[in-house]
């Protein structure tokens, strides 16, 4: 997954990007802290298990699992457009 892509997507949903971790050596898995005001939520891409995964922080540095998704047979593209949906919904 293209960082920059990311990036993009979170800023056109209004969100601030505060860590991004990228593991391309661990099947292609990632993942994204994000902020809008005063909520934080992490987005994980688990490529070992093939999964897309949205969180909310609901205490300091511990996350609660909102969705989600199969990721295995979704492309690049496919992954960015669930994303912006997940921060569209929020």
């Amino acid at each position: 997954m293209k960082q920059t892509d990311l990036y993009n997507m979170a800023s056109r949903c209004g969100f601030t990007v505060t860590v991004f971790s990228d593991h391309p050596d661990f099947f292609s898995s990632w993942s994204l802290n994000i902020r809008k005001e005063d909520k934080k939520y992490m987005i994980e891409h688990d490529g070992r298990d093939g999964w897309l995964m949205f969180y909310q922080e609901n205490e300091p540095n511990k996350f609660k699992e909102i969705d989600k998704k199969i990721s295995h047979a979704m492309d690049d593209n496919e992954k960015i457009n669930q994303c912006e949906s997940w921060l569209l919904s929020v």
